[in-house]
């Protein structure tokens, strides 16, 4: 763990107050601490500049670093994923995944990645509250970040054995890869409120750290291709390759980052009396969804809209895309490549056209005209790339892809801070995370169902396109953005004054107790000495 003071201490704000992050980096120690040449080869690229202080947050950029790192590990889930189906095709006795009716495992081959982004996502919605109260209740945030953040690197490490006798080892590691790094998130996630309270800071740092995470994913695609178009790799030796370089590169960038730049945080609040630490995280959950129902109308419509949404399920969009990409149009697992770096290089501008859209039109809209043109990209992806004589058509729709990525997730992080009331950061974080997975799994169950049937895949793939649309609907009970913010702040302000309120009555009951009580020894002791 790294507690070394900043040297950027003059860097930060001129006011007297001072983010969460900016208190934890000036309060630690001097444990450890790297040397300056590191600094300016890791930390550099990954800095963000404060928009309104221009100095640099520590966390912030280990915020960034993070993001990137987890870039590369879901990257190479689709080179994975693509040589898992063709492994399984060819351990089903068949030669194509497409007219592949054989079953390995008890299901079609073609099958094999969405229902294991089903499990995937039903043990995150049923662990989740647990890890969210060790978060919350308990100092061990980063411990949380920490582990998983080792167990996703041995996990991905593992994978670059893949081949006929271990894919289907790799594809439960692959679902245990997929759990942990959503754990890994919620860590990650509650950091995020403590880096500031300023919607336009909030709006930059996210836009940046998207930024990082494509960036650093470009890089790790290109050098992919060059690998395989240099040496001559097949699709289950591309994987290989791509898991190690995955490897390789979220390996560094947790290292530094969780070593040298997040801080500790003491618990948020202790379980409450009766409860445990194993069932108080599903109590919260309860007690949070009914203040959030009751109390926070625009939030409440907000997370019911993320249910649905793009990020909903445990990498349940990838796993479905990477599917009908491979079976459909029988793209291999560097032509899958090829399409991932086109789409990477234009989410930089897309992200960058969402900053832009949020300060122009403020973040619920672009929100939700991110989420329509998402669907209408789905909608030509399917309506259009319906052959394998087609597939080339892919490289040119993945720029709509690029951009629709590049424009939604800012604008959704976003949406998730400033629709947080003060003090609840990351209570509500962790509701964030637990209804981003709580049904994100049931797209890829519908689909894997339909799979099984034999229906086109293209309507499997169109329940994408039903869920945003969902979502697209729930949204508008959200009402106007600044409505939403000052509701949401005044509630909170509200609800803090009613806690406020009722500990000083506590607390003032228990003086009088203690006073009745000593009032009580004294004439007691009175009567003793008569």
């Amino acid at each position: 763990e790294n507690d070394t003071p900043t040297d950027h201490t003059s860097s930060y704000r001129s006011s007297s107050k001072l983010t969460i992050s900016e208190e934890a980096t000036l309060a630690s120690s001097k444990r450890f601490k790297p040397p300056k040449f590191l600094k300016v080869i890791f930390e550099t690229p990954f800095r963000t500049k404060n928009p309104t202080h221009g100095g640099h947050v520590e966390e912030a950029t280990a915020w960034a670093m993070d993001a990137a790192g987890r870039g590369p590990l879901n990257q190479a889930g689709s080179y994975i994923g693509v040589a898992i189906l063709r492994l399984a095709t060819i351990d089903a006795g068949c030669d194509l995944p497409a007219t592949c009716s054989n079953r390995v495992y008890g299901f079609k081959p073609s099958s094999m990645l969405t229902m294991a982004s089903v499990i995937t996502g039903v043990a995150s919605a049923l662990l989740m509250p647990f890890i969210g109260a060790i978060v919350d209740h308990t100092r061990h945030r980063k411990t949380v970040g920490v582990i998983t953040a080792i167990l996703v690197s041995a996990i991905t490490g593992f994978q670059t054995t893949i081949s006929l006798d271990t894919w289907f080892a790799c594809l439960v590691l692959e679902m245990l890869g997929g759990f942990t790094l959503i754990m890994h998130f919620m860590a990650v996630m509650a950091y995020l409120p403590d880096l500031t309270e300023v919607e336009y800071e909030l709006t930059h740092y996210t836009s940046r750290f998207n930024i990082c995470m494509y960036m650093v994913q470009l890089f790790y695609v290109v050098f992919l291709i060059g690998m395989t178009y240099g040496i001559g790799l097949n699709t289950v030796e591309t994987a290989r390759v791509a898991a190690a370089g995955a490897l390789v590169i979220s390996a560094v960038l947790f290292f530094y980052s969780w070593t040298f730049l997040f801080r500790k945080r003491p618990a948020l609040s202790k379980v409450k009396e009766g409860d445990h630490l194993l069932t108080s995280g599903f109590k919260q959950l309860w007690r949070t969804s009914k203040k959030i129902f009751y109390r926070y109308s625009s939030l409440k419509w907000f997370m019911l809209a993320l249910l649905f949404s793009p990020e909903a399920g445990a990498g349940v969009v990838l796993s479905v895309v990477v599917t009908f990409l491979a079976v459909t149009l029988q793209m291999t697992g560097i032509e899958v490549g090829i399409t991932s770096l086109i789409m990477l290089l234009i989410t930089v501008p897309g992200s960058l056209f969402s900053n832009w859209f949020m300060r122009k039109y403020n973040p619920l809209n672009s929100f939700r005209f991110g989420l329509v043109f998402l669907i209408m990209v789905i909608a030509a992806t399917i309506g259009f790339l319906d052959r394998p004589s087609r597939k080339n058509w892919t490289f040119f729709i993945a720029i709509f892809w690029g951009i629709a990525y590049g424009w939604i997730f800012p604008s959704q992080r976003t949406l998730q801070v400033t629709l947080t009331p003060r003090g609840q950061e990351t209570e509500i974080m962790g509701m964030f995370t637990f209804v981003t997975q709580v049904i994100g799994w049931l797209p890829a169950l519908i689909f894997s169902i339909m799979n099984e049937r034999g229906i086109d895949m293209r309507w499997g793939v169109s329940i994408l396109c039903w869920m945003m649309a969902i979502s697209v609907a729930l949204l508008s009970g959200v009402g106007k953005y600044e409505d939403a913010v000052k509701q949401v702040k005044e509630e909170g302000e509200r609800e803090q004054a009613e806690l406020a309120a009722t500990a000083a009555e506590n607390a003032e009951r228990d003086v009088e107790e203690e006073v009745g009580d000593e009032e009580f020894v004294d004439d007691v002791d009175t009567k003793g000495e008569e």
